[in-house]
């Protein structure tokens, strides 16, 4: 797969705090950026439309992670990407782990999810949830991914057709899981740095129940 064919994809809301750093340090990549600033009430979109090389997407009011990434995805699929790879825009993601999801990708893997090295500076908390969470999605779905939450991952334009997600906000990541293995994709998982900036910032617990109900509501719904 050419590398002028896979786009970074960044969803972005009130991160003016990192964003000028972690654009900057993914341009060395040489991947096609782009920046979806999901109705950011900060300078978020001002500080990246001064950095170069780095196509910046705006939408007027806030819709969500889930929104913001399908919109990175329809812009990238229509300037003839053949896949995408997602991060975050807090600098939680190393952009040294990018080549592990393009060799994956190479390789003919349809979905490839970023698995963070968990140490002891991990929140208890987010680490127990999370695996809770994948335990349960293995269960009921027959697909483990060890980092269910990990937002760092990457598809090809195949996949994204047929796992195309209707959560708006933090269960796509966990939806996305769950149409991988319905649609019966080739996947595969990396390690990923595990990297925490900003300890109150991440999933919420109304954020992981609110996923938890929706996993029981799609299985039912299957």
């Amino acid at each position: 797969m050419s590398r002028n064919k896979i786009f970074i994809v960044i969803s972005s809301y009130n991160e003016g705090k990192y964003i000028n750093s972690v654009l900057e340090s993914v341009k060395f990549v040489k991947l096609p950026v782009v920046l979806v600033d999901d109705g950011s009430k900060d300078d978020t979109s001002k500080i990246a439309g001064n950095i170069s090389g780095v196509t910046v997407i705006q939408h007027k009011v806030n819709l969500g992670k889930g929104a913001a990434m399908k919109t990175g995805c329809d812009y990238a699929f229509s300037r003839g990407a053949e896949a995408v790879i997602f991060m975050d825009a807090d600098g939680q993601h190393s952009p040294e782990d990018i080549s592990k999801f393009v060799g994956a990708l190479d390789k003919g893997y349809d979905v490839v999810f970023g698995s963070r090295d968990y140490g002891y500076a991990t929140p208890f908390v987010r680490y127990m949830g999370n695996k809770v969470a994948s335990v349960l999605v293995s269960l009921l779905y027959g697909i483990y991914v060890n980092d269910l939450l990990c937002g760092f991952r990457g598809l090809t334009k195949n996949a994204y057709k047929k796992i195309m997600w209707e959560s708006r906000g933090y269960g796509v990541e966990t939806e996305m899981v769950i149409k991988t293995a319905v649609a019966k994709l080739k996947h595969c998982q990396v390690s990923v740095a595990a990297i925490y900036l900003d300890e109150v910032k991440g999933v919420t617990i109304l954020d992981a129940f609110g996923v938890l109900v929706d996993v029981f509501r799609w299985k039912m719904q299957k």
